[in-house]
């Protein structure tokens, strides 16, 4: 296609006629013939051209003065974060529609903020497994499943047909819903919903829960200090001891009772291979 451009050009300086047309996918013939690359490409933001429009494309474009055109239809909105997730691309600079609009960003419309607050409210196994369905199902919006459950949790986003221009559109989805810019390499450092699931649940509570970690372990010492500077012949110092006895034991069948709830979750979202892959394991065959 260059040498097919460059000699175009040539020939336009030596005033003979030419015209180089760099085509984007038609309708009903090649590749977007067949509707699941068509609708493949249309992901991409790639829509297969009608092929009336493409004719009338091609008389214009001989006709015109311009030697070298592309013709495509072309859906700026999903092609150019794609096209553009590593780096800037000088190729679209001169194209309007391809310019990202002031509300693009994935931060500032409040939904990360109703996100956080909604997911605050819940347990912190409950939220995990809040996110890893949210994960779930933007994967399979991008790779035109209707049925999240088409998603297994553990299943390794190449395994499922994640591409570089789907992990992209992923990445964008998933930013907008956490309203913070998440990394370009976001489903590659997190290979399987789970994985990413647990990212972002450090991304959106990390913070608060080392906040809240660092003020129990205080509390504990503070506790811990009270308790030392009683007399072996206080009466407190039982009365501690039997309340600290009692939480533990409250705080050990939480622990188990939320052990199983994590186990329940788990299966309710596996695939069938996940769920083999369990009942293998807990029968102790490979």
């Amino acid at each position: 296609n260059a040498c097919l451009d460059g000699l175009i050009e040539a020939r336009r300086t030596r005033g003979l006629a030419g015209t180089a047309i760099a085509w984007g996918p038609w309708a009903e013939a090649g590749m977007a013939a067949d509707a699941e690359a068509a609708e493949a490409l249309r992901r991409r933001g790639l829509i297969a051209l009608d092929p009336e429009r493409g004719v009338g494309a091609l008389a214009r474009a001989v006709s015109g003065s311009d030697p070298v055109v592309v013709v495509a239809d072309v859906d700026w909105a999903r092609f150019t974060p794609a096209y553009t997730s590593v780096r800037p691309s000088p190729l679209l600079t001169g194209i309007p529609e391809a310019q990202p609009a002031p509300h693009d960003s994935p931060t500032g419309d409040g939904t990360a903020t109703s996100l956080r607050e909604r997911l605050a409210a819940q347990s912190p196994d409950e939220r995990r497994q809040a996110l890893l369905d949210l994960v779930r199902r933007r994967a399979a919006e991008v790779l035109g499943h209707g049925d999240p459950g088409a998603v297994g949790s553990a299943q390794a986003f190449r395994e499922l047909g994640v591409d570089s221009l789907t992990a992209v559109e992923l990445r964008n989805r998933l930013s907008a819903d956490a309203g913070t810019k998440l990394p370009s390499t976001l489903v590659f450092d997190h290979p399987t919903p789970r994985h990413l699931a647990a990212f972002l649940d450090e991304e959106l509570f990390g913070a608060e829960e080392a906040e809240a970690e660092s003020a129990l372990v205080a509390e504990l010492d503070r506790l811990a200090a009270t308790i030392s500077r009683l007399s072996p012949e206080n009466s407190a110092r039982a009365l501690a001891q039997a309340r600290l006895r009692s939480m533990l034991t409250e705080l050990g069948d939480q622990s188990e009772a939320d052990a199983k709830a994590t186990v329940s979750q788990q299966l309710e979202a596996a695939s069938d291979d996940e769920i083999f892959d369990f009942i293998n394991r807990e029968l102790g065959r490979s």
